[in-house]
């Protein structure tokens, strides 16, 4: 049987942040404000996890074993974080592939899709997308700050799954929630608006976003997924697309056994398991190669999953 690899989480400070995040997941660290953690993710020379047992960056680790992913994307491909935005954040958006590739010297665009993991029947407002009929009226809303007029509102309950594609605008004030995010394995943000704060580490990219608007724009709708019961284990499968990712999530409350002919990379966003003899903590995430075989998974544990194919 293949071996499981551990990989080391990246924590990342924002002015966006408090404290909620670091104490849900007892992160014990004198860096204040951790908005994100990065469970997967491979951005070289800038947020690149560490694969314990190897002692190398992901970005090294896919390059030396193809084999374990069986995957046909030359460079990695995925990224899962958790997130709690408890300010403003700032409204941005994303590019795509092509259009980063183009504007920021080959970099990775990002589609992304998310959920928030805490129980509640709440019902939120949140800004996804705009309903502007040309670009000139998209620029005045932004010159004018006119965001009522500019922002497309979603009515998002709460285990509702949003999956946001490249282009899309988004953003803005938090309310605390925990959020696990599903995605590319991109890191590139353009913002046109960020509460007038002028720090030059967070620059406005205001052409950027112009360029990247299509009128109509994108549809975006939030998704409710019930999940599966089988084989001991309840299955939520938010989402799968081929070149994009492939967003996951499994309950267990006492033992179960799954299984995926793909990669998976596996994080604990609440209780503890035994994953076929290894341990797995909240907050901890491990690999699992391609073709693995059956996991029996014991514990009462809150699982999310990411592969690619």
């Amino acid at each position: 049987m293949k071996k499981i690899y551990h990989i080391e989480p990246i924590y990342k400070s924002f002015v966006w942040a408090k404290e909620k995040l670091k104490d849900y997941f007892n992160i014990d660290t004198d860096q204040k404000q951790i908005g994100t953690v990065y469970h997967v993710i491979s951005v070289e020379g800038q947020l690149d996890n560490i694969v314990k047992e190897v002692g190398e960056p992901l970005s090294t680790f896919y390059k030396n074993n193809r084999e374990l992913f069986n995957c046909d994307s030359e460079t990695f491909p995925i990224r899962m974080t958790t997130t709690c935005n408890e300010g403003f954040q700032s409204y941005q958006v994303h590019p795509d592939d092509e259009y980063a590739y183009i504007h920021d010297n080959k970099a990775k665009g990002k589609v992304s899709g998310s959920v928030t993991i805490e129980e509640s029947d709440e019902v939120r407002k949140r800004k996804f997308g705009h309903k502007c009929k040309n670009i000139e009226e998209f620029k005045e809303c932004v010159e004018t700050k006119n965001w009522d007029k500019l922002f497309n509102y979603l009515d998002v309950k709460t285990g509702d799954y949003v999956h946001t594609p490249a282009g899309v605008i988004h953003g803005g004030y938090g309310d605390g929630k925990i959020t696990c995010t599903f995605g590319t394995n991109g890191d590139l943000t353009y913002r046109f608006y960020d509460l007038d704060r002028n720090d030059p580490k967070r620059p406005l990219r205001i052409q950027d976003v112009y360029n990247l608007q299509v009128f109509p724009d994108k549809k975006v709708s939030p998704i409710h997924i019930e999940p599966e019961l089988k084989n001991g284990l309840y299955i939520y499968d938010y989402y799968q697309e081929k070149g994009e990712y492939v967003a996951k999530r499994i309950k267990c409350e006492k033992e179960g056994i799954y299984s995926y002919p793909g990669f998976l990379f596996i994080s604990s966003i609440n209780g503890e398991c035994m994953i076929n003899g290894e341990k797995l903590a909240k907050g901890e995430t491990i690999f699992v190669p391609a073709n693995y075989g059956e996991m029996h998974i014991i514990g009462n544990v809150d699982l999310i999953l990411i592969s690619y194919y």
